[in-house]
């Protein structure tokens, strides 16, 4: 176990430098941090190492936590709930004992830390909040049978889903689960399964499999890309003499030594918009009217907007640009960080009732879907930038 004792040459060196004043001060520091614990730990005071003036009720994993108090020393066990802190990473002294709360999820949730030293034993409240198991989804939801592709979330670890404990199945069929992280779960795609086999995915600590569907078509297509545009739409595209008839592209025109994407899948056809836009310019690359259906109009926060996505190491998409789905201004890396497919594609997820910048959701509630939709695909960046990227498949899938 870790002691404040570090402290102790620091405060050395700094008495030969300090006023009389301040040698008495820090002589009561080090009078403090070497008094001996004699009697069962108190605490007073339960407060973060990162702030010190807010006492707190809740934490969260991984936070160091500062209980401040008296006969702190000498900790032989320190517990958060049922979980044990390893005593490597407890500091202590008479008045204060630190330690990090264990990314580690409890078998038995009581809200209590248990502090056990030499000379007694002591409890004090605390909750500590325990973060969600998170799934995305897979990379690409219509990945063919036989290629590898990842599954994307947060706290698979926790929750038991590691290479080691985790059951992965599509259908009935089990799957080798080739890596496992905390956010990434990458596995083969079985032979054989078809769009609409259900995934499940079920951890060593969890009591229920999390269930996702694979190559879900969804309720609805946005587009008919064998009728494409469709009727009173029309794209940019004669704007780009390199351009194809509308921006779409089929197994006809694609040339894989210079870098075409191939499609999705066998037979499918994509749009593809290469080329550059100036800052707030408006580059359509289709407009015209697309069909709601009722359940997505009723109920838009229960259904995603989803979308393959596909583009070229050599012109990510950066934070500043923005593309317009009717008027919602979608920023793809929002985040600060470019996406760059490297010339996979991958399925994008927007919950249908997600607000943009401005205030505009994505498909507003009250929509009546007897009604065609004025929609749009536009490309208007808040500065210049270069695009070559591809799209297909847009359904509403329900979440």
């Amino acid at each position: 176990m870790k002691t404040l004792s570090y402290i102790i040459p620091f405060a050395c060196l700094t008495l030969m430098t300090v006023a009389c004043n301040d040698i008495v001060e820090v002589d009561d520091i080090l009078s403090r941090e070497n008094r001996p614990s004699t009697g069962a730990p108190v605490v007073d005071r339960v407060v973060l190492a990162t702030d010190t003036t807010m006492p707190i009720t809740v934490a969260a994993f991984e936070q160091v936590v500062r209980f401040q108090g008296s006969n702190l020393g000498d900790v032989t066990s320190l517990k958060f709930n049922d979980v044990e802190v390893d005593p490597k990473e407890i500091y202590s002294s008479y008045e204060c004992l630190l330690a990090p709360v264990p990314r580690q999820l409890p078998g038995e949730v009581t809200n209590m830390v248990y502090i056990v030293t030499e000379h007694g034993s002591t409890e004090t409240p605390l909750e500590i909040t325990i973060p969600p198991l998170t799934i995305e989804g897979m990379y690409n939801e219509f990945a063919q049978p036989g290629d590898t592709t990842v599954i994307s979330g947060d706290n698979f670890d926790l929750y038991g889903i590691t290479a080691e404990a985790a059951d992965v199945r599509f259908g009935q069929i089990p799957v080798n689960i080739l890596e496992a992280t905390r956010t990434e779960l990458t596995l083969q795609i079985p032979q054989n399964v078809t769009s609409g086999t259900q995934i499940s995915i079920l951890g060593g600590e969890m009591d229920e499999p999390y269930v996702m569907t694979y190559a879900d078509p969804g309720v609805s297509q946005l587009f008919d890309f064998n009728d494409w545009p469709g009727y009173g739409a029309f794209t940019h595209a004669s704007q780009f003499p390199d351009a194809p008839a509308n921006f779409l592209w089929d197994e006809s025109i694609i040339n894989e030594e210079e870098g075409d994407p191939l499609p999705l899948a066998d037979g499918m056809k994509y749009i593809r918009f290469q080329g550059t836009v100036g800052a707030w310019g408006w580059m359509v690359m289709w407009a015209g009217y697309i069909d709601v259906p009722a359940e997505v109009a009723a109920n838009p926060a229960d259904y995603d907007m989803r979308f393959e996505m596909n583009n070229t190491t050599a012109y990510p998409i950066a934070s500043a640009a923005r593309i317009m789905f009717g008027n919602f201004g979608w920023y793809p890396a929002g985040d600060g960080i470019p996406v760059n497919t490297r010339g996979a594609w991958m399925t994008v997820r927007i919950p249908c009732n997600t607000i943009d910048r401005e205030g505009n959701q994505l498909i507003p509630n009250g929509v009546d879907p007897t009604t065609r939709f004025a929609f749009t695909i536009v490309f208007s960046p808040e500065s210049e930038q270069t695009f070559d990227v591809a799209f297909c498949n847009f359904r509403f899938v329900k979440r």
